[in-house]
């Protein structure tokens, strides 16, 4: 067959596949008792028009149009994955108050992030919940906040000092990979923090795509990101679990180290690879949100004055209080909460702040 004959039949083959899939598909879920809705295409399903309104900044609209065309539970499919959406607070409850349901991520995340808390189950599922409770309690964080005033003086120093302007949403994006990076994996990672925020940042995009992995897209480029962060932290993982078993580093120290710990007290069964997965997500978990709220705090300053000046006295007083070269405290951080949640202005500023989570994947 030459390749001029051949071109209509593998055009024609390219158009029947995505309609096979999609008549296979919706036979197989027809026999189930699903909420309402439409799956579409298989692998695409609504995902470009979600896509569409999360870049557009018009994703409350979207949600808002499928829940008054089907209900607060509807059925979908979202990169590449046959999703149920539910809105509203009874949803959020159902979902966070019932341990025993599992729960998986989409094709996508499941790929880039691994074998981490969200893919786990059972009874390593709760040890592993359990070991990450304990690393974000305020007793661990109490013992890291130097390391967060560290990067913020630095960051603003380098930043915003002697800036005229400046965009904001970039640089609270870096400062909080920076806090992070800092806190859970030390100094190690120091000279590769700019190669590890950039290949991060590819993950973090190609975890809201439909994941086919073609050579040149945007989802083969986070998967080998992926893979170059998981081979740069298996490294430094490995040289901590050294140290640890020949005592030159304590639990405290970040939080490969951390692990290790509770691993030797047979608080869990994970194994290094397992531990830089979980690092992964938390690295993602904590990235996006935090900085979000950064962002849209300082956005609403910038429209408050009278509040603006109301924190600045309230946290100058505070400051001279302490000497210009002393590290934050724990008792001054939450002299600075406590002041932030009594005084009524400052109480509607944060009510005024966008939700950091548009959308929960489970």
């Amino acid at each position: 067959m030459s390749m001029d004959s051949s071109m209509p039949f593998a055009l024609l083959l390219a158009l029947f596949i995505p309609i096979l899939l999609h008549l296979v598909t919706r036979r197989k879920y027809s026999s189930y008792n699903l909420p309402p809705g439409s799956l579409d295409f298989p692998w695409i399903g609504q995902s470009i028009s979600l896509l569409r309104a999360l870049r557009s900044n018009t994703d409350y609209q979207w949600y808002q149009d499928r829940i008054k065309k089907y209900g607060p539970v509807s059925k979908m499919s979202v990169f590449g994955s046959p999703t149920v959406l539910m809105a509203g607070p009874a949803s959020n409850h159902f979902v966070f108050s019932n341990q025993d349901l599992i729960f998986t991520q989409t094709k996508a995340i499941n790929v880039l992030i691994g074998r981490s808390i969200m893919t786990l189950s059972g009874d390593e599922l709760k040890q592993v919940r359990s070991a990450l409770q304990g690393y974000l309690s305020p007793e661990m964080v109490t013992k890291y906040i130097w390391k967060m005033d560290e990067e913020v003086r630095k960051h603003i120093y380098l930043n915003w000092v002697g800036h005229k302007t400046i965009k904001v949403a970039p640089l609270a994006k870096r400062l909080t990979f920076n806090i992070i990076s800092s806190v859970m994996f030390g100094q190690g990672a120091a000279p590769f923090r700019e190669a590890l925020a950039t290949d991060f940042e590819k993950v973090v995009r190609a975890a809201l795509l439909i994941p086919v992995n073609i050579p040149f897209t945007k989802f083969n480029e986070g998967l080998r990101a992926s893979r170059r962060i998981r081979k740069l932290l298996g490294q430094i993982a490995q040289e901590r679990e050294a140290a640890f078993q020949q005592g030159h580093c304590s639990s405290a120290d970040d939080f490969f180290t951390y692990m290790l710990a509770l691993r030797s007290e047979g608080r869990h069964s994970l194994t290094v690879e397992d531990i830089v997965d979980n690092a992964i997500l938390l690295l993602i978990a904590g990235y996006e949100t935090s900085s979000v709220l950064i962002t849209f705090l300082i956005r609403q300053l910038a429209n408050e004055p009278d509040i603006l000046g109301k924190i600045t006295d309230e946290q100058e007083e505070i400051a001279r209080n302490k000497g210009p070269n002393e590290p934050l405290t724990w008792t001054l951080l939450c002299c600075l909460a406590m002041l932030l949640q009594d005084n009524s202005k400052n109480r509607d500023l944060v009510q005024k702040l966008v939700s950091v989570a548009k959308m929960l994947l489970r």
